[in-house]
């Protein structure tokens, strides 16, 4: 089907939207010693610029549903770019400044990861599997290449002009959203009959919404524990620090086909199973050769492995919030929900992880602990397929 009706493309749209997703937060971390050094910040103060967008995430996830049902997932989302497009100008000049824009930078971003799935579900219902794909394929292959071109421009331009570059990308995904055509207002008349039959429970207390979140922190948990402390992982086994940067772009990018693929497996219950053990033997074969093995061509794979695993995990968590919502309310109000649980549970990961490994005292024992939390992931995930093909949002 063509998704374009009278203004932009609605797939381009959705890339350009999904091209904000991570930009201002993954381009931050390469060149973060710079900024370190201009600003005179302490290891702790640059620590908080990276928790200051998950802790957005988990508190402001919620409150974002109200806003869409009060502006509308077109204008929720305008206001989100123009906050980011703003925040990354303001980041650039004093101290203050760089925290009081990441603080913006997580807010905007917040809502745009609320409303995409909402706008999704509004504008093309029954193109939500091969969108969804777009979207989160679009967030890994961005953040990749942020991830790797990041230091050499700054290098090249300085990384105040570098951080300001982030700004196009939301100017460029607010012209498109201008673009949008108004909303359609034609519902067909089962759409309608679902939609009330469902929202007689309150959503936050629907077990599976419930279900969801839990799933959604644990991936997330795990997958920002990995992107924290894999080059670590990786240079314990002797590999140099150059070499576990390249490892760690790859483990970035090779999840991109796969995240575009993996929402086509949400069409049955009997896909779904599939898939999750699928991502069961990833979590044990990737975490499992970065535990027991030394050898760099074995670590290459297991970054293949664990990038592919975790990027299609995260692809089905947020897939999963359209597919149990029948309307674009809803959408936002389950993602709100999913989306502030996940985060707030993931956000508490990196740190704890560090912990284990002080404790510990080596990765294999720590990395141990990390796969038992995959497993529970995967667990949850069973249970999420069978309460949600009870309810007959899967068959």
């Amino acid at each position: 089907m063509n998704t374009k009706h009278g203004g932009i493309n609605f797939t381009f749209e959705v890339f350009l939207l999904a091209a904000n997703l991570r930009l201002a937060i993954i381009g931050i971390p390469p060149i973060v010693t710079k900024v370190q050094s201009y600003f005179q910040l302490t290891t702790a103060q640059t620590g908080v610029l990276t928790t200051i967008p998950l802790l957005c995430f988990g508190f402001l996830s919620v409150a974002t549903a109200p806003v869409i049902r009060k502006l509308g997932t077109k204008q929720t989302i305008s206001y989100a770019l123009l906050m980011l497009a703003i925040a990354n100008l303001l980041r650039t000049y004093v101290a203050w400044g760089m925290f009081v824009g990441t603080i913006f930078v997580g807010a905007g971003i917040t809502m745009l990861n609320v409303s995409l799935p909402a706008l999704i579900v509004e504008r093309h219902p029954e193109q939500s599997a091969k969108l969804n794909g777009v979207y989160t394929a679009s967030i890994n292959l961005i953040s990749a290449i942020v991830g790797g071109i990041a230091v050499p421009v700054a290098n090249a331009i300085g990384w105040q002009f570098t951080v300001q570059l982030f700004s196009i990308p939301a100017i460029l995904a607010f012209l498109g959203t201008m673009l949008l055509p108004h909303q359609r207002t034609k519902q067909s008349k089962q759409s309608t009959k679902t939609a009330a039959g469902k929202s007689l429970t309150p959503i936050w207390k629907r077990g599976h919404v419930w279900l969801l979140a839990i799933f959604m922190g644990l991936q997330s948990l795990t997958f920002y524990t990995v992107v924290a402390w894999l080059p670590s992982v990786l240079t314990s086994h002797g590999l140099s620090a150059t070499t576990a940067g390249w490892l760690f772009s790859i483990f970035q990018i090779i999840g991109a086909p796969f995240a575009y693929l993996v929402p086509r497996a949400t069409t049955s219950a009997a896909h779904l199973k599939s898939l999750m053990i699928a991502l069961l033997a990833g979590y044990l074969a990737g975490i499992g050769i970065l535990i027991a093995f030394n050898a760099t061509w074995l670590l290459i794979i297991a970054c293949m492995i664990v990038g592919i695993t975790t990027a299609s995990v995260f692809t089905l968590s947020l897939t999963m919030i359209t597919t149990i919502s029948t309307t674009p309310q809803e959408a936002g109000s389950v993602g709100g929900i999913v989306q502030s649980i996940g985060y707030l549970i993931a956000s508490i990961g990196p740190t704890m992880f560090g912990v284990i490994k002080t404790t510990l005292g080596n990765w294999p024992q720590t990395l141990i602990v990390l796969i038992a939390i995959a497993v529970v992931n995967i667990a949850v995930g069973f249970l999420l397929i069978r309460v949600v093909r009870k309810n007959r949002f899967v068959y």
